[in-house]
């Protein structure tokens, strides 16, 4: 009798070791996340910053261009005044010329008639 011996039979091929974490993998997209939100926020306070002065910059602007109206409203309203005044002498001299001319025709009515006087007299006399 002829007796077969077997070798004793090989090992199950290799699975997955027993379970763990991936911890560096999972670190590095929990890093990458907290990065962004960091990018983000400082983003954020630097917009929100960024509109707080250019908020101040138009209120600014506003005021200097409300001062601005108010001081050409009042340099305008100076100007018609100082032309009305200028109208309402203009005016008063336009008179006084129609008055000065009128009483130089007067007068030189008057001296014609004394030279007619004057050469009547002269003629004879």
């Amino acid at each position: 009798a002829h007796v077969q011996q077997k070798d004793a039979p090989a090992p199950p091929p290799g699975t997955w070791g027993a379970y763990s974490t991936k911890s560096q993998e999972s670190t590095g997209v929990i890093g990458m996340l907290d990065l962004l939100i960091k990018d983000l926020d400082k983003e954020l306070t630097e917009a929100a910053t960024s509109e707080k002065n250019s908020q101040a910059d138009y209120e600014k602007a506003m005021a200097e261009s409300a001062s601005k109206r108010a001081a050409d409203t009042k340099l305008l309203a100076e100007k018609e005044s100082t032309k009305a005044d200028a109208e309402v002498a203009l005016q008063q001299h336009e008179q006084d010329k129609t008055d000065s001319v009128q009483e130089l025709m007067a007068t030189a009515k008057y001296i014609s008639s004394l030279h007619v006087e004057c050469d009547w007299l002269l003629q004879y006399f």
